[in-house]
């Protein structure tokens, strides 16, 4: 009887060893987005990691998320409001971007690869040169 538990024990205890996970947790951060301004405004993140951005928009009118130059990899968006609505033009192809209308809330999942620091703006006709922008700090483990 004494065997069959312990056999129980280790089996239980080599099954629970076996279900963990060694997936790399993502850093999450929320971003507010205003007339005209990101909080945070500058914004640090590990290299080579998951990173979840929630993007709230608390402001009256739809603003974006830009990083025109970074590489990343595994870009994922989720709530994006499409924004056919850019200053440098409709047709820009921004390594890193996201639209939250008004009110909304969106979630842009990346992953930097390289470590350096990048700028953030909106890139609604005014929303820059007004001062929405941001920096983007990639740091290596």
């Amino acid at each position: 009887m004494f065997y069959k538990k312990l056999v129980l024990v280790i089996t239980i205890l080599f099954l629970s060893a076996c279900g963990s996970s060694n997936a790399i947790p993502a850093t999450e951060i929320t971003v507010d987005m205003n007339e005209f301004l990101y909080e945070p405004a500058e914004i640090t993140v590990p290299a080579n990691q998951p990173v979840v951005l929630i993007l709230t928009n608390s402001g009256a009118q739809e603003h974006d998320f830009v990083v025109q130059e970074i590489n990343v990899i595994n870009v994922k968006k989720e709530g994006d409001s499409g924004g056919a609505h850019h200053a440098h033009g409709a047709d820009v192809d921004y390594d890193l971007h996201i639209s939250t209308s008004a009110g909304g809330t969106s979630t842009l999942t990346f992953t930097a690869t390289e470590p350096g620091t990048y700028k953030i703006f909106c890139s609604i006709q005014g929303h820059e040169i007004a001062g929405m922008i941001g920096e983007l700090v990639v740091v290596s483990q």
